[in-house]
């Protein structure tokens, strides 16, 4: 059977594993990351293919994705039984280890760890606010704004108003932004004041706003810019 499909012929650099194993996992798309587990195709699509296709339909979001069991797997093509078990094996782990690492916002990278999980490949623009307590504990991850490509509204009088309904003291907000470009547009600017200035009405700590880049692996922080 010739395979024009398979990753195997493809040039080496473009290959998911080869590209993990020289540039690191972060390097790696949702369907990348994926299509190792699947780990080959068939005649007619290759574990990329198969990957990207379970991806949409499961909206390209990984909350979405854990959610499936393995006779959901079952029914794409190429997904044995074996698949289907190591796919949902690996992200129980993934789901385990991101319930531990988020529990408590003390960095940036807490806030993007947290929030990029949601975001990753996203076409358009989601905000969310993280509300903590008075040691930095995640009370509620609450998406707060759903825009298109290049802006997102968020209400600030939503935003406020939540953090004061869940006696939080804290609160974080975080967005992505498809384009790729991690500089704050001027729109960003004036929701970080703006979220600024409420919460220090109501003397709630605002303590970041991350930007977080279109593939997951990287972000900007007000914070640790000095811009808040």
């Amino acid at each position: 059977m010739n395979n024009h499909n398979s990753i195997k012929n493809w040039a080496e650099e473009e290959r998911p594993r080869e590209k993990l194993i020289n540039l690191g996992p972060k390097s790696l798309t949702q369907a990348e990351l994926l299509a190792i587990l699947i780990s080959s195709g068939n005649s007619r699509k290759s574990a990329l293919d198969i990957a990207r296709e379970i991806l949409s339909d499961c909206d390209n979001k990984i909350d979405n994705l854990c959610k499936l069991t393995c006779s959901d797997l079952l029914k794409y093509e190429a997904i044995g039984e074996a698949k289907a078990v190591t796919i949902v094996a690996a992200l129980e782990l993934s789901r385990r280890r991101e319930n531990i690492i988020t529990d408590q916002i003390q960095s940036s990278h807490d806030i993007f760890a947290t929030i990029a999980p949601k975001v990753i490949d996203e076409n358009r623009e989601l905000a969310y606010a993280i509300y903590l307590n008075s040691s930095n504990r995640i009370i509620k991850v609450a998406n707060v704004g759903i825009g298109g490509i290049d802006k997102t509204l968020v209400d600030v009088r939503i935003v406020i108003g939540e953090a004061l309904r869940l006696n939080a003291v804290a609160l974080a907000l975080a967005h992505n932004h498809p384009s790729g470009n991690l500089l704050p547009s001027r729109e960003d600017d004036v929701l970080t004041r703006s979220v600024s200035e409420a919460c220090a009405l109501m003397t709630i700590r605002f303590i970041d706003h991350v930007i977080i880049s279109s593939n997951g692996t990287d972000y900007y922080s007000y914070h640790d810019k000095g811009k808040m």
